[in-house]
């Protein structure tokens, strides 16, 4: 069964576009992406009637319908970031103190000196981090004020009241999982994010 709280996204962009002064241009897309941990194709089962359509991301008429308890094979996906999440800081803080642990290597060269910086310069109330998404196993990729950093989650979630938490996401990412598939001799793409799917997860 796939959900977000059990995802793990794949994030996957080039180090140019993720050490731009602007945040990633959306929608972006990761080609050929099994967007969490122990995602894997092949032979899937949904719990729950999902459209099948000609292309990815089409929102017409679709081909057919998979219905609940229908077995299919799952041969190749890609995954769309269609907005980057929000997040408001609620009081002071520094990137610095919420890195993961990748990015607390020491620094080799003047921009990794000139990075590390920038972490340590302290975010006021009113200042928003974009969420670009999940690094697999490492942490949460985060934008703001032209630098990027991989980090520990330091925000609540909307509508959960944290006193430890420094900023709050006040706009979820929003993603697409489209994944082709084959039901039997019937060809089509479904959009798998957030479904009730059994088959998807290799730990399960």
């Amino acid at each position: 069964m796939l959900t977000r709280s059990a995802a793990v996204i794949v994030l996957v962009l080039c180090a140019s576009r993720l050490a731009a002064q602007h945040p990633p241009r959306t929608p972006f897309v990761t080609r050929g992406a099994c967007p969490f941990e122990c995602c894997q194709l092949g032979h899937w089962l949904t719990h729950e009637t999902l459209p099948v359509h000609a292309r990815e991301r089409a929102s017409g008429t679709p081909l057919f319908a998979l219905q609940p308890s229908q077995d299919f094979v799952a041969d190749s996906a890609d995954f769309y970031t269609l907005a980057l999440g929000l997040i408001l800081v609620q009081r002071p803080f520094r990137l610095a103190d919420y890195l993961a642990d990748d990015e607390h290597a020491p620094a080799a060269t003047q921009a990794d000196s000139a990075r590390l910086t920038a972490w340590r310069q302290p975010l006021a109330p009113g200042d928003t981090v974009y969420l670009i998404g999940e690094v697999s196993e490492v942490g949460e990729r985060v934008w703001t004020h032209g630098r990027t950093a991989t980090v520990e989650g330091f925000w609540a979630e909307p509508g959960v009241q944290d006193a430890n938490a420094p900023a709050i996401l006040v706009r979820p990412i929003v993603h697409e999982w489209w994944v082709h598939i084959d039901a039997h001799g019937r060809r089509g793409w479904i959009q798998a994010w957030e479904r009730n799917l059994e088959g998807t997860d290799a730990c399960a």
